[in-house]
């Protein structure tokens, strides 16, 4: 763990109570809230009229609304990575969900050497804001590192129940657990500066919640737009309850006139479950009218809630259309306190006060992402500039081309009919992989069709998605005291 730095940190705390360089306020508190797995429709801001989701919605309204905000990656160790250091997965070689898995007879051999953990010498954002004199801490899933865990990346306060921080549990009971630690933390630090970072399990599957709630939905008319899972929209709405419960906290202490939220989801919704119980996929939620979902570089996949509430600085109830990307939360949370930026850490990131402010746009070329591995699509990346998107295949070199201004839902590929934009986009996305030293996708010589799509293979059913009785995460808390059968009133 990096030693503080005495000078740094008396110097944050000034800078932490000044005016930001451009004349925007600066805040004291940041409070980041990380979801697993939610979709960007799946709350009631975003479109949705079967989730309920009050409290978020209410952020939105005090704040300012994402619409085109995206995960650096389609799953969520690499897009957790992005965050933490503003950098994109590709540079950092951490391109798939830790420890991925293995498709030894897969067309393509995907990198042998990509790191599957967080390198100690990345300064992360909490990282920045603990050597400036802020108490920081981290509660729930970490996913980055099946080695090193939030306390070795700068976060000092840690959830010191969870066995392996590497994953978290998505048991309603650890929605409540975090919920109250989150809580405790802020009561203890509402004198001196904090970070925060409230980072929930849920909605990842398995899809698991609490009878009574489930059945509230289950009584309810689905959704215009294939949501319809009742199990998952229980699961949405505890998540919801943890955020007003962190809000309600806020303003109790008369913080939240002085303390930034930022809400975000680490990629895409997920569409489909295999319910091996039923023998069949069920939906788990629905991404339209954006294509597919979690693990694919399409809209479903990649594109997000984000949403920010900056007193002094966001206006009530605005919203913003300018594409966003996950390594921009590491240099917005540095200028939210009044710190300096760091680009020669956050590469890959720029800071959003200009938006969040109104007071400008932000200079940047395009958007990338790369997935040199097999799960639910073949290793595939893709590029945005502007409203035009392309998607490329790697195993066979197909490319897709999107005007998402006309196409926001990509069904109608565009490369054949304009092959000079394909090609210069095409173009961009190799420059870009070179410049940063992407790990490429080889030929693989033990390709076998005949085994490669059986049992094991990267579109099959995945066991970890159906709890054990033996398997309860629970296990591995000492306190099982809190009761976790209904949602208490903010």
């Amino acid at each position: 763990m990096k030693q503080r730095n005495v000078f740094t940190a008396v110097f944050g705390l000034l800078a932490g109570c000044a005016q930001l360089s451009d004349g925007g306020p600066a805040v004291r508190n940041i409070v980041f809230i990380l979801v697993d797995d939610l979709g960007i429709r799946d709350l009631g801001c975003y479109g949705s009229d079967y989730y309920e989701t009050p409290n978020c919605d209410r952020l939105a309204a005090e704040g300012m609304r994402f619409t085109e905000a995206y995960a650096a990656h389609a799953v969520c160790s690499p897009t957790r990575a992005s965050i933490l250091t503003g950098r994109y997965p590709a540079r950092l070689h951490l391109t798939a969900y830790i420890p991925g898995q293995e498709c030894p007879n897969a067309k393509l051999k995907a990198p042998q050497d990509w790191i599957k953990y967080l390198r100690l010498t990345e300064t992360t954002y909490a990282e920045a804001l603990r050597d400036a004199g802020f108490s920081t801490c981290h509660i729930g899933k970490w996913h980055v590192s099946p080695v090193f865990g939030p306390e070795n990346h700068g976060f000092e306060t840690v959830t010191p129940w969870m066995k392996d921080h590497s994953k978290a549990g998505d048991d309603p009971w650890f929605v409540h657990k975090y919920t109250e630690a989150a809580e405790r933390f802020i009561e203890k630090n509402k004198d001196r500066p904090f970070l925060l970072t409230l980072s929930h399990g849920t909605v990842h599957v398995p899809l698991y919640e609490n009878e009574d709630l489930i059945d509230k939905y289950r009584k309810k008319t689905s959704g215009s737009s294939g949501q319809n899972n009742p199990v998952y929209a229980a699961m949405v709405e505890r998540m919801d309850w943890s955020v007003g419960r962190v809000l309600s906290k806020l303003k109790e202490l008369n913080l939240d006139e002085n303390t930034a939220v930022v809400f975000f989801s680490d990629n895409g919704g997920l569409m489909n479950v295999y319910d091996k119980d039923q023998k069949k996929t069920i939906t788990a939620t629905c991404n339209l009218p954006h294509r597919g979902g979690k693990s694919q570089m399409y809209e479903g996949g990649i594109r997000v809630p984000l949403i920010v509430r900056w007193p002094g600085v966001t206006s009530v109830g605005s919203e913003c259309d300018v594409p966003v990307i996950s390594t921009d939360l590491y240099p917005t949370f540095l200028q939210m306190v009044g710190l300096p930026l760091l680009p020669k850490q956050h590469l890959d990131g720029l800071c959003l006060e200009p938006l969040l402010s109104g007071s400008g746009t932000l200079k940047r070329n395009a958007l990338y992402w790369h997935y040199p591995h097999y799960q639910t699509l073949p290793p595939h990346g893709a590029i945005r500039c502007n409203n035009w998107k392309l998607v490329e295949h790697y195993e066979d070199g197909k490319v897709e081309l999107f005007n998402l201004k006309d196409d926001p839902e990509e069904a109608e590929n565009l490369a054949s009919a304009m092959p000079e934009r394909a090609q210069q986009l095409q173009a961009w996305l190799h420059e870009h992989l070179a410049a940063i030293g992407a790990q490429m996708p080889t030929s693989n010589p033990e390709y076998n069709p005949d085994v490669f799509w059986r049992k094991g293979s990267f579109n099959a059913p995945f066991d970890s998605w159906e709890r054990k009785q033996d398997d309860d995460p629970r296990r591995c808390v000492e306190d099982e005291s809190v009761n976790y059968g209904a949602l208490r009133n903010n």
